[in-house]
């Protein structure tokens, strides 16, 4: 170009290489390669948060797996208690409820109150229905003493943690699901892209 001469107007010509090959630029493959991070990330929640889940209710599993116990609510009946946790107790089907029950271990004996607390998940029981719910003042074996009710009575330690256990697991999958689903569209997507990109550079 000749100086003082005006630069040619429009888009710069389109070359050939050797053997007459384009110069077309590679176009960048989408979805990006980051993409993949998506799919791990979901994978380290899932499996995170499910075992942040267990460790935290562990003990209350282990709770809601200890045994149950029957017998005359006046004699007492025996039952091995976690303090803090809750246990269930049921009546016979057409007995009225108790109003008053009492733990005693040892020497020493306290009332207990009685509350509704998770009834929604009382289990049903052949012959029983569910009362009430009390909280375990003390751990170790006691005896459980109630007033108000005739016949047998059942307790049985709170399983509501099973449900939240449950929960977390079916959370966990689901999240797992999405990560795989994730990861197969990133992979397809990506595949696609280079075919198409290699194509174009061929033609």
């Amino acid at each position: 170009m000749w100086p003082g001469s005006n630069p040619p107007v429009g888009p710069p010509p389109t070359g050939r290489g050797p053997a007459g090959a384009s110069w077309t630029a590679a176009r960048p493959v989408k979805p990006g390669a980051g993409w993949y991070a998506l799919p791990i990330l979901l994978v380290l929640v899932a499996v995170t948060g499910f075992f942040t889940v267990f460790a935290f209710l562990r003990d209350d599993s282990r709770v809601a797996d200890g045994p149950s116990a029957n017998g005359d609510p006046v004699a007492g009946v025996r039952i091995r208690l976690s303090d803090g946790h809750g246990y269930f107790i049921y009546v016979r089907t057409g007995q009225s409820s108790p109003f008053a029950c009492s733990v005693e271990v040892g020497d020493l004996t306290g009332p207990i109150r009685l509350t509704r607390k998770n009834a929604w998940n009382a289990a049903e029981r052949t012959s029983y229905r569910y009362t009430a719910t009390f909280e375990a003042p003390v751990s170790g074996s006691a005896m459980l003493r109630c007033r108000g009710t005739e016949g047998p009575i059942l307790v049985t330690p709170d399983d509501t943690v099973r449900g939240y256990l449950g929960l977390a697991l079916i959370t966990a999958m689901g999240l797992g699901a999405l990560a795989a689903v994730s990861f197969v569209i990133t992979l397809v997507r990506r595949g696609g892209a280079r075919r198409r990109a290699a194509s174009l550079n061929g033609g």
